[in-house]
């Protein structure tokens, strides 16, 4: 590439009919200046994050975070006659009895804690400590 120069390829946006588009070049190391109609019509504002990704050969889709957000939110099955708290409480109820069940097998494997202590005080003795 001349120095200087912002020879690349050209971008073809496809877009839906009613849509803002306008042709411009990727530049050195790949870089691309989206036209400021093209961000309005967006309504990408300066600093906006935003993710690109390949959609096909010549294809590529820029969409902004925020956008993604809201059609991933959108996509979501409703909840309709769910109670997401109730379900909380129920796997909580769940885990609870899971710890009680362990620290129970635990207690009839090795005993009280004050048989622990018992135990510890017997072996000090044998060793004369």
């Amino acid at each position: 590439m001349p120095k200087g120069g912002t020879h690349g390829t050209v971008v073809h946006m496809n877009l839906a009919l009613g849509a803002v588009s306008s042709s411009f070049r990727v530049g050195q190391k790949g870089r691309v200046m989206l036209p400021a109609a093209v961000r309005r019509a967006a309504h990408l504002e300066d600093g906006a994050e935003v993710v690109a990704r390949s959609d096909g050969e010549g294809r590529i889709i820029i969409e902004s975070v925020d956008s993604i957000r809201v059609r991933l939110w959108a996509a979501a099955p409703a909840s309709d006659g769910l109670d997401v708290a109730q379900d909380v409480r129920e796997m909580r109820q769940q885990d609870q009895a899971v710890v009680e069940a362990n620290a129970a097998r635990q207690l009839a494997t090795l005993g009280s804690e004050a048989d622990s202590e018992a135990a510890g005080r017997a072996l000090l003795n044998v060793l004369g400590l």
